[in-house]
């Protein structure tokens, strides 16, 4: 099995071409693209009139260096409260990206869903609101031969501020998302499991992985937590049962990468020392990818 890792924190530390080397000599096999930047920096090159030929030059890059991206995760951290933003800012962003992630080269892009506003009590009209949603990308999927992956997410309680349901955020309501749209467009959508947000809401991802089954999990985010916050750590480093993991992964024939979103991990690294921690994290990897074979 192939390990990822996303590009955000290696790029925002090291720039474009320090980071891709830097990951490619840790020993990753592919890339996951973050596009984060496109929500938060209104200067970010994605959002330029040349980011085609930007996104030309990152795949040039990646590729000399033996590396190619399995993935990438579309922009998501809008103000989306504010009036037009959805409309002006967001959507434009998001649609973007997909064409952004295609230009890499990659099979599948993440893109959440919209879950900005409270969740209990409102589970069938989030549903259905994010059924409509998606339905907006298969032209996207269509043009671009790329899939879109669901992910399950979490929100903080209103009252109690602790972890709590959300769009998605188990394994049977993840794939019930992902059956329906499947029965409009059976070629553009899979699931996006992200094991660390799943035990935030009291289920266990290996039960998860077993509810989804090889066919709807498309991909993968990996990282570790004590079950009580978004800790974005290594395997290890958290609570997660990970021989229960890669066993369940192994059981249903997940055919995708082993791909991080452990940044919660290299953040207090400086320039210098990360490319110590990459090699670490790839290790890691490397470690629990061989177990899901």
């Amino acid at each position: 099995m192939k390990i990822s890792n996303p590009t955000g924190g290696t790029f925002g530390k090291l720039g474009v071409e320090a980071g891709i080397r830097a990951l490619a000599e840790a020993g990753f096999d592919c890339l996951d693209l973050s596009l984060g930047p496109m929500a938060r920096d209104a200067a970010s090159p994605f959002l330029g009139d040349d980011y085609r030929a930007y996104t030309r030059h990152i795949r040039e890059v990646a590729e000399s260096y033996g590396l190619y991206f399995n993935q990438s995760h579309a922009p998501f951290s809008f103000k989306w409260s504010k009036p037009g933003v959805y409309e002006n800012i967001a959507q434009p962003a998001i649609l973007r990206s997909v064409e952004i992630a295609s230009i890499v080269g990659a099979h599948t892009i993440i893109v959440h869903p919209i879950h900005h506003t409270e969740y209990k009590g409102h589970e069938q009209e989030m549903h259905e609101l994010n059924v409509k949603y998606y339905k907006e990308f298969i032209p996207y999927c269509e043009t671009y031969g790329i899939r879109i992956a669901v992910e399950n997410m979490w929100q903080a309680e209103v009252k109690r501020g602790c972890p709590s349901d959300d769009v998605c955020s188990r394994g049977a309501t993840l794939a019930a998302m992902v059956d329906e749209l499947r029965d409009v467009a059976p070629h553009c959508f899979v699931a996006c499991l992200d094991v660390g947000h799943v035990g935030l809401v009291g289920e266990e991802a290996q039960d998860s992985i077993r509810i989804l089954g090889g066919d709807r999990l498309g991909c993968l985010h990996i990282h570790d937590n004590d079950y009580r916050g978004d800790q974005h750590l290594i395997p290890g480093q958290g609570m997660l049962d990970w021989i229960a993991i890669t066993d369940a992964l192994r059981e249903v024939g997940y055919k995708g990468e082993f791909t991080y979103e452990a940044d919660g991990f290299i953040k207090r690294f400086l320039p210098e020392t990360l490319p110590m921690a990459l090699t670490f994290m790839a290790q890691i990897a490397r470690h629990w990818a061989n177990r899901c074979e």
